[in-house]
């Protein structure tokens, strides 16, 4: 699962993302998970990244505190969606995008506006539908890898399950969070001593012991940011 198997155990490790979808599911006390794992993938990558936002995830500030480098704003490019047909249209127009340099996308809670009470019976499950189908083509297409998240578990989350190549969860532990997918953990924290508060400064504290691991200067990537 790690990316570097030289870490030493000094150094916390990250979940490798592969190409396909990954389904992340976080606990309360591991906020942040999202972010951290995408950061670490664009810089790792030197690559860029594309944000479908169904809300207000991609806020500057967290994303600028937890990288080593502000420079990250200028490898995100945001997207906001704020009914369940922008959404869809977003990620529609995904296999399309003329950027070579993505290396990943994320969309967070990928359910939230499907399920509206404004929706006609079932047309939020076919909209979900076809948005997964546009991601699932889009990292097909791609070789990348798409991050994304439900709000809560229900028949909303099913086809997302379903259509998820990668699982993870994230979950506190007294030293620190613990990624899991099938027989597969990552401990991001050292395994001897650890850091027991999972808050924004844990996650930057992760990310800038793994700065030697990228180089932040090498992409030059012609992408804008919108994050807000």
């Amino acid at each position: 699962m790690s990316r570097h198997d030289s870490t030493t155990a000094s150094s916390p490790t990250l979940p490798e993302l592969s190409p396909g979808l990954t389904l992340l599911s976080a606990d309360e006390e591991t906020d942040h998970a999202i972010h951290a794992l995408a950061v670490d993938h664009i810089l790792s990558t030197g690559g860029t990244g594309y944000w479908v936002d169904p809300g207000s995830h991609a806020q500057t500030s967290p994303l600028v505190d937890l990288a080593p480098s502000d420079r990250i704003l200028d490898r995100i490019r945001v997207a906001r969606a704020f009914t369940a047909f922008q959404e869809f249209a977003l990620l529609r127009s995904l296999p399309t995008l003329d950027a070579e340099q993505t290396e990943l996308v994320v969309v967070p809670e990928i359910d939230r506006y499907y399920r509206a009470d404004d929706l006609l019976a079932d047309e939020g499950r076919e909209l979900l539908l076809g948005s997964l189908a546009a991601l699932a083509a889009t990292a097909r297409s791609r070789q990348i890898p798409v991050l994304v998240t439900t709000r809560r578990e229900d028949r909303f989350t099913e086809p997302v399950e379903r259509a998820a190549s990668q699982t993870l969860a994230c979950q506190s532990t007294p030293f620190g969070p613990r990624f899991q997918s099938g027989d597969t953990e990552t401990l991001v924290y050292p395994r001897e001593g650890g850091w027991v508060q999972t808050t924004l400064s844990f996650w930057e504290r992760v990310l800038a012991a793994r700065k030697p691991l990228y180089d932040t200067e090498t992409a030059s990537p012609e992408v804008a940011y919108g994050a807000n």
